[in-house]
């Protein structure tokens, strides 16, 4: 195979430098003299350049073929075109953190960028990919507009494929390895897909028990006929190990060894797997009670010195403070437009019974619409005074993290709670036996009884909708299943991945056994869904497009039992998390938002832009790159029945919001406006139909967390 290198003249400063095939009988004196000739060439090209004033560069312009993405090659320049202007003055004129800079052409760096091109383009399979510039100055020569085309030619797609040095390996692991192959003959060649290949068969040996394979040597070799590609693997497996004894590097007489000992998921003789190993290190962090913890190769016993072909292991671990007491000062946006704060207390026990059961109790209280609460008449009448409203909570916890094997944990949980709002009083107890139990890496089952007994009490305000059932007390035994899968990539500030979850939720069954203890007892069905999908705009990551949607129905399925769904268990729109131009629990197509809804819908789109990847600091302490930009799209709404629905009573809202990155999620604020209010006056609906400085209704809201 021989190199042949064109090169083209532009303008001033313009040219590239394509690689293409030519037959192997060229010699290599050849090679040293073309060489010479094209240094010499681009380093006068260059040193030209660099003596003349700079170029901003005013446009890039990307012509590709239908095979490869412009956004795909722009990932691969350094060269870049100017910023938005927008940008360019905040760098300028108000602080260099926050906007970007403007962008200079450099001959050098467009050099190098075109040599990665065609690197890149033959790491994709097109070799002979052509590669064209043009570059044009303005008539100052202070702007340049620089145009890069690509034709891709024919792609190179996979011949052969040959993997040597298995043949010691156990028949199912070489089958396993065989079906599962990434590398299919007539596929097209992609240098990214025989490095994933090449991985993925070394992770299939490693937990296979090959633990110390690797690979020997890879080749690809194109073919001048067919232009297709022939590839060999060579890899050397080694020994087959299993799992030895599992030590500790210390000894925690508060902590029970069997207790870890039973968190792993193998056992002495069983073959070693790579994947294992780190799964029990998984199960170990979640007891809760280590800092620090690892399941390792013992380093003090060599596999020399050990039995032939065990690995030895070492548990090492830092535990936490066993028991603490946190104070907590809740600052709350529940209801906007108001300030809601307030005190908790809660005390947590990691190892109650030294089997690392976690025993936690809190108490919470908070006020709402503190701006509107007559303090004295607080002081003087208690909870009796009607300008105070709030929330007041205590819940006790044990947590089991192992009940029957290791992926499954139980938990007893009692709570009481009194709610005191502007429209009622809600009074609620509850026990609750749960299950998590983890199906798969991502995938966790939940399975909950839950045994509540509601006292709501409305206060009637007009036409709100509220029927006399509505205020009845209850006594239900209720079981909820859950299947949820999170492929998310990040718990507080997901850039890609999907969340999915469904919940089915059942009450009368077990209720009609105990005649609800003298009560009356709600018989329904529920069913719930909730989707959010994350895209990054861009290899960096430095925008996200989020999408959520939710749904549900709750449904009585007996006719002679017209005791409603309670009030905790039904639907309500509105909020932060929720369609942000209204506030919490306050959007509905019902007379009286307070009640909820039996069926509901409701969704989000958001686009999150990192307003400055490559700041700096401000005061030494906060950070620019940690702030992002919002804009969302947010609607839904809730209804009695499915019948209820009607499109133009769908709400809309738009917004936006601001994000600063802190280790316990973003601290979030978004100002929300009502695109589109099916309660209000025909001609006042629509946001363009209202004067918008005075008459657009408009929210605020603070919090800690992304809506979704």
């Amino acid at each position: 195979m021989h190199l042949s290198l064109t090169i083209t003249q532009h303008n001033d400063a313009g040219f590239f430098i394509h690689p293409a095939f030519f037959p192997p009988l060229i010699s290599k004196t050849l090679y040293f003299f073309l060489f010479l000739a094209v240094s010499s060439t681009v380093s006068s090209q260059i040193c030209l350049a660099q003596t003349s004033q700079k170029a901003e560069v005013n446009d890039l312009v990307l012509l590709v073929g239908d095979n490869i993405s412009k956004h795909e090659i722009a990932s691969q320049l350094a060269t870049a075109e100017t910023p938005w202007g927008a940008w360019i003055f905040l760098y300028e004129n108000i602080y260099r953190g926050i906007g970007s800079p403007r962008a200079y052409y450099d001959p050098n760096i467009f050099y190098q960028d075109i040599i990665h091109l065609h690197e890149y383009l033959k790491d994709k399979g097109y070799f002979h990919a052509e590669i064209d510039t043009l570059i044009s100055y303005s008539s100052d020569r202070k702007y340049v507009d620089i145009t890069i085309g690509i034709i891709e030619h024919a792609r190179s797609l996979i011949d052969t494929v040959h993997i040597v040095g298995l043949d010691n390996v156990a028949s199912d692991v070489r089958k396993d390895i065989d079906e599962k192959s990434l590398l299919k003959v007539g596929d097209p060649f992609t240098k990214s897909l025989l490095t994933e290949e090449q991985s993925r068969i070394l992770k299939q040996l490693v937990n296979s028990g090959y633990s110390k394979a690797f690979i020997d040597s890879s080749a690809s070799v194109r073919y001048a006929s067919t232009n297709n590609i022939s590839i060999l693997l060579m890899f050397n497996a080694g020994q087959r190990f299993v799992f030895g004894s599992s030590t500790f590097d210390h000894s925690d007489e508060r902590i029970d060894s069997s207790v870890l000992l039973r968190q792993l998921d193998f056992q002495p003789g069983q073959i070693f797997n790579e994947d294992k190993r780190i799964e029990s290190e998984q199960n170990l962090n979640r007891l809760g009670i280590f800092e620090f913890v690892s399941v390792r190769q013992n380093p003090l016993v060599s596999l020399k010195d050990s039995v032939e072909n065990v690995i030895p292991l070492i548990i090492s671990f830092r535990t936490l403070e066993l028991q603490e007491i946190t104070p907590e000062v809740l600052v709350e946006n529940s209801y906007e437009y108001s300030l809601s704060t307030g005190l908790g207390l809660s005390y947590k026990h990691r190892n109650l019974f030294r089997g690392a059961q976690n025993f936690s109790i809190s108490a919470r209280a908070r006020a709402n619409s503190m701006e509107q609460l007559n303090y004295y008449g607080a002081l003087s009448k208690g909870l009796q005074e009607p300008t105070l409203f709030g929330k007041a909570d205590i819940q006790s916890q044990l947590v089991f993290p192992y009940f029957l094997n290791n992926k499954t944990s139980a938990s007893i949980t009692l709570s009481a709670e009194a709610d005191k709002q502007k429209e009622y009083d809600l009074t609620t107890l509850r026990a609750k036996l749960g299950f998590i139990t983890k199906l798969s890496t991502f995938t966790l089952g939940i399975t909950e009884l839950n045994i509540e007994r509601v006292d709501p009490a409305y206060r009637k305000l007009g036409n709100s909708g509220i029927r006399p059932e509505d205020s009845t007390k209850q006594f239900n035994f209720i079981e909820s299943y859950t299947l949820q899968r999170d492929k998310t990539n990040n718990f507080f500030s997901p850039t890609s991945g999907f969340f999915h979850s469904g919940t089915f939720e059942e009450s009368g069954v077990i209720s009609k056994i105990a005649n609800g203890f003298g009560l009356p007892y709600s018989e329904y069905y529920k069913f719930s869904i909730l989707a959010k999908h994350y895209f990054s705009g861009d290899f960096t990551q430095t925008q996200v497009f989020g999408m959520k949607f939710k749904a549900g129905i709750a449904q009585l399925y007996n006719s002679k039992n017209t005791t409603p769904v309670p009030l905790p268990r039904r639907f309500f729109a509105g909020g932060s998390s929720s369609v942000r131009g209204w506030k919490d629990k306050q959007l509905s197509a019902l007379p009286g938002s307070i009640i909820g809804g039996n069926v509901a819908f409701e969704g989000s789109f958001e686009l999150r832009s990192q307003l400055s990847p490559n700041g700096g600091k401000v005061f030494n302490v906060i950070e620019i790159p940690r702030f992002w930009m919002v804009s969302f799209l947010d609607y839904g709404n809730t209804w009695n029945k499915v019948s209820d629905i009607m499109i133009s009573e769908v709400a809309l809202a738009v917004g936006v919001g601001l994000r600063y990155e802190t280790f316990v999620g973003p601290l979030r604020v978004d100002l929300a406006w009502r695109l589109y209010d099916p309660t209000a006056l025909p001609g006042r609906q629509w946001l363009y139909e209202q004067q918008f400085f005075t008459n657009s209704f408009s929210i605020v809201h603070i919090g800690i967390g992304h809506a979704f």
